[in-house]
């Protein structure tokens, strides 16, 4: 059975790595870009079961790339972190699209909880 494809956009090397090896013992396929113009591309070129981005990165930021995943991959479920959370981002993301909102420091078991009900596992 092949694994399914999650794509991870932070601008945190050292968190997309952190999540990466989590992840990849949980059985998942990863792939990490630190952008939202690399996600985009990746986006392109591959189909994703699932999409863990940042709220806050340089260029195109979370709400937007949200945005613009839900256009072209309207069944891809997004989850969205942040260090900085709040009512307004919270209901800002989840109106363009975020199946969830997450706060950082993460809670590992909240992500993989998240993410199978994304899933549907």
């Amino acid at each position: 059975m092949e694994k399914r494809k999650i794509l991870i956009i932070d601008d945190d090397f050292e968190f997309c790595c952190l999540l990466e090896d989590v992840l990849t013992n949980c059985g998942y396929s990863i792939e990490k870009v630190l952008n939202g113009i690399e996600a985009l591309k990746k986006l392109e070129e591959s189909n994703f079961a699932l999409v863990i981005t940042d709220k806050n990165m340089p260029g195109i930021g979370g709400i937007e790339l949200i945005s613009a995943i839900f256009k072209k991959h309207p069944s891809t479920p997004v989850i969205m972190t942040t260090a900085f959370g709040d009512f307004i981002s919270l209901t800002s993301a989840m109106n363009h699209g975020a199946f969830e909102y997450i706060t950082k420091p993460l809670k590992m078991s909240a992500l993989i909880e998240s993410i199978h009900k994304a899933l549907g596992e």
